[in-house]
C-alpha cells in the first residue's frame, strides 16, 4: 500500500525507492505517462513515420518499469504501454516489455547488462538534437534480444560497445547479428559522441542485408542560457531488390544520410525555445539511383527533404513537461504537443 501511494504522490521527482540499504542495494520503481501526438500529418511528406495520414495521430504513451541491485547484480523489467503508429501499423494500442534484463557492476564507473536492452548507439543517437519530439532518425538497432552490452562512464569520458545475436527490425524482420557502439567526452562546454553499427544480414529470410552506419552528435554551451546542437548520420544499407517465392535476393547498397542542427534558450528555470532545421537523403527516394524501386510512385519530396521547427517546452516541476512545437517545410507533420509526468 506505501508503494502505491508513493507512486502516485504528487511532485515525486525521482524513482519511487520501494527498499534501500545503506550498503547501496535497492529496489526503484519508475515509470511515466505522457499524452499527445502530432497535428496534420502530411501524405506527401510521409515517409515511414505514422500508419496514416490524418489530423491528428495520437501518440500517448506510458511506462512502468522496475530496477534494483543486490550486492554488485544489477536487474531492470520495464514495460510500455504505446501506440503501433509507425508504417505498417495501425494506431492501436500495444502492451510490450521494453527491457528485461541483468547487469553487473565492474566498478563505479563501468558496467555490464545482459538480455533485453538497448544496443549501445541507441542511448546516444539523438544527442545534440535538443527538440522534445526529435527530428531525424539514425536506423540504429534500438532495443534488442539476446544482447551482451558494456558501458563506461568516467569523469568526461564515455564509451560503450553491444552484441545483439539475430537482432529485429522493430517490424519483427530478421536482421542478423549487430554491433554497435559509441564514445565520447562530457564537458559542460561542449560534448560529443560518435557512434558506429554494423550487422550481419539476414542472408535471405528477409529484406534487410548487411549494414555500416557512423553517427555523430555534438552540443556546444554558448552562453549560460543559449546552447547548440548538431546530431547527424550516413548509413550504407544492403537491401533486397527482389524476391523468389520466399527468399530475398539480389542486395543493393542503398547510401542515406541526415543532419540536425538545434538551439535552445532558456528563458527561465521552467520555460524553454527550441529550434531546429533538417535535412534527410535516402537513396531509395532517387528516381534516377539505379536500385530505384519503379513499382513505386516517386515521393513528393525527390530524393531529400528539408523542415525546421520552432516550439517551447514547459516544466511547471522537474518532473512535468507540456511541449509544443511546429514544423514547416516537407516535414510529416504540422506540429506536435505533449504533456508528460515522470515519477
Amino acid at each position: 500500500a506505501i508503494a502505491i501511494v508513493a507512486m502516485f504522490s504528487a511532485g515525486a521527482a525521482n524513482a519511487v525507492i520501494l527498499d534501500g540499504d545503506s550498503q547501496g542495494d535497492h529496489v526503484r520503481l519508475y515509470g511515466e505517462v505522457g499524452v499527445g501526438g502530432h497535428f496534420d500529418t502530411h501524405p506527401d511528406y510521409n515517409h515511414d513515420e505514422f500508419y496514416d495520414t490524418k489530423g491528428y495521430v495520437d501518440d500517448s504513451f506510458a511506462t512502468m518499469g522496475v530496477s534494483g541491485q543486490r550486492e554488485k547484480f544489477t536487474y531492470r523489467l520495464e514495460l510500455d504501454y504505446q501506440r503501433r503508429n509507425w508504417l505498417g501499423g495501425d494506431g492501436e494500442f500495444e502492451l510490450a516489455i521494453d527491457k528485461l534484463y541483468v547487469g553487473y557492476r565492474l566498478t563505479e564507473q563501468q558496467w555490464v547488462e545482459l538480455g533485453l536492452t538497448d544496443t549501445a548507439f541507441d542511448d546516444y543517437e539523438h544527442f545534440g538534437d535538443f527538440t522534445f519530439n526529435k527530428s531525424i532518425e539514425t536506423g540504429e538497432a534500438g532495443d534488442q534480444e539476446n544482447t551482451v552490452k558494456y558501458q563506461a562512464k568516467f569523469e568526461h569520458l564515455i564509451a560503450g560497445v553491444s552484441y545483439s545475436y539475430d537482432g529485429e527490425h522493430k517490424s519483427g524482420a530478421l536482421q542478423g547479428d549487430i554491433i554497435n557502439g559509441y564514445v565520447g567526452w562530457m564537458s559542460d562546454l561542449l560534448s560529443v559522441v560518435v557512434g558506429l553499427e554494423t550487422r550481419g544480414g539476414s542472408n535471405g529470410v528477409s529484406k534487410y542485408g548487411e549494414q555500416q552506419q557512423i553517427g555523430l552528435g555534438a552540443r556546444l554551451k554558448l552562453m549560460p542560457e543559449f546552447s547548440i546542437g548538431v546530431n547527424g548520420f550516413i548509413e550504407d544499407e544492403d537491401l533486397s531488390t527482389r524476391k523468389s517465392g520466399d527468399v530475398h535476393l539480389d542486395y543493393q547498397t542503398f547510401r542515406n544520410q541526415g543532419v540536425t542542427v538545434s538551439a535552445k534558450y532558456d528563458l527561465n528555470e521552467h520555460w524553454e525555445i527550441i529550434s531546429s532545421v533538417n535535412h534527410e537523403e535516402y537513396e531509395g527516394w532517387d528516381l534516377i539511383s539505379p536500385n530505384y524501386d519503379y513499382s513505386e510512385l516517386p515521393p513528393e519530396y525527390g530524393k531529400e527533404r528539408q523542415w525546421a521547427s520552432l516550439g517551447f517546452n514547459y516544466r511547471p516541476a522537474r518532473d512535468i513537461v507540456l511541449s509544443l512545437e511546429g514544423r514547416v517545410g516537407e516535414a510529416p507533420e504540422a506540429g506536435y504537443a505533449y504533456v508528460r509526468m515522470y515519477f
